[in-house]
């Protein structure tokens, strides 16, 4: 008999749970070595305030994509600016930006319920980015909260204060690093608010580069930070930091950086920019075990992607998935193996992809 267990993109985000309770959406730690990707679900943010974001489906045996299919299973669209998804347990959640709502579906995409987080004055609250763990999953929300949304009752059980405009969450350890972006602040933020899982407290924050938007971890008790930089004389930086010794390090810097950790590899897309434009790239693989980049680009097969916009891999298999957007045509999605030969290239059906979830099956 198989038995279905589910990861998303991105970042393995384990946490521990607040609230205790019985939950079958929470995957059971022993996994078999035994595991096979059985599909991939690609979310389209869409262009802000039309209303047009999508999710399709990808299948790795036959090679399929099978788009809208959010809209094919719920007779509606997925709402406007999509900007996160992750897969756990029997659901999936979408973070839908402006449209302020958060979509819980099965895993065939047919939704379960929809979430419009609000604040004390009954106002909208816009998630960002998901993580999550031990039957909870947790988003932070753009007026400066994270919020636990339990999975049994799909409801949001508890929310703290954090720093000002949250984008990315990771958990390490027991303990929540919140980037703090800063948003639209006249000066943005430069810390990572440490939120206590337990008690589900803010407990401290680190400062990192300007402007943090995402936070991924390796095996080795790791935290890996991309911050935007200022958008003029402070570009875009990687930094790896051990929360444990407090050292932290830059290993990467340039006017545009993408990355994703997988295994002991963290894939970068590195870009000089000129007023905006691209005018030169590499596409870099930083060796986690001995913490230096490698002499050797990642893709070796000579593809050219311009525009490139997301990056993430399957945890199985370790095939990268890069996804482009020049911001007014519908993106596509490149699908490298992990030697960096192009498997795939897919016609996605929205504007600007957010990057690859994945589906596992166990033996």
């Amino acid at each position: 008999m198989k038995k279905k267990y589910l990861l998303f993109a991105l970042c393995s985000l384990m946490a521990v749970p607040f609230v205790s309770c019985d939950n079958d959406d929470d995957p059971k730690p022993d996994v078999p070595a035994e595991t096979s990707t059985t599909g991939v679900y690609l979310l389209n943010a869409g262009k802000m305030n039309s209303n047009n974001a999508t999710l399709d489906y990808y299948n790795p045996e036959t090679k399929e994509l099978t788009t809208k299919v959010f809209a094919a299973a719920n007779g509606r669209g997925l709402g406007d600016t999509a900007n996160d998804m992750l897969i756990y347990g029997s659901k999936m959640y979408i973070a839908v930006n402006t449209s302020a709502t958060i979509e819980v579906a099965d895993l065939s995409g047919k939704s379960l319920k929809t979430i419009s987080p609000k604040d004390e004055s009954n106002q909208p609250q816009q998630p960002r980015m998901l993580t999550a763990a031990g039957g909870k999953v947790y988003v932070t929300l753009f007026d400066g909260h994270l919020a636990c949304i339990d999975t049994t009752s799909m409801e949001i059980v508890k929310k703290v204060k954090v720093g000002p405009n949250p984008e990315g969450v990771c958990e390490l350890n027991g303990k929540l690093y919140v980037a703090n972006s800063g948003g639209y602040n006249e000066v943005q933020d430069s810390t990572l608010s440490v939120v206590d899982a337990n008690t589900f407290e803010v407990t401290g924050s680190i400062v990192v580069t300007i402007n943090p938007k995402t936070v991924q971890k390796d095996d080795e008790g790791n935290l890996y930070v991309l911050s935007l930089g200022n958008y003029g004389n402070i570009g875009n930086e990687l930094q790896r930091l051990n929360v444990a010794t407090g050292d932290s390090k830059v290993i990467e810097k340039n006017s545009q950086l993408v990355s994703t950790v997988c295994g002991d590899k963290i894939y970068i897309y590195s870009a000089k920019q000129e007023n905006w434009v691209v005018t030169d790239y590499d596409f870099k693989v930083y060796d986690i075990k001995k913490g230096s980049l490698e002499d050797k680009s990642f893709i070796t097969d000579g593809t050219k992607l311009d525009n490139t916009y997301c990056m993430s891999s399957d945890p199985v298999t370790g095939n990268v998935y890069i996804g482009t957007s020049d911001y007014t045509s519908t993106g596509d999605m490149f699908i490298f193996s992990s030697e960096g030969k192009l498997i795939n290239q897919l016609a996605l059906s929205g504007l600007n992809p957010m990057g690859a979830y994945f589906l596992t099956e166990q033996k």
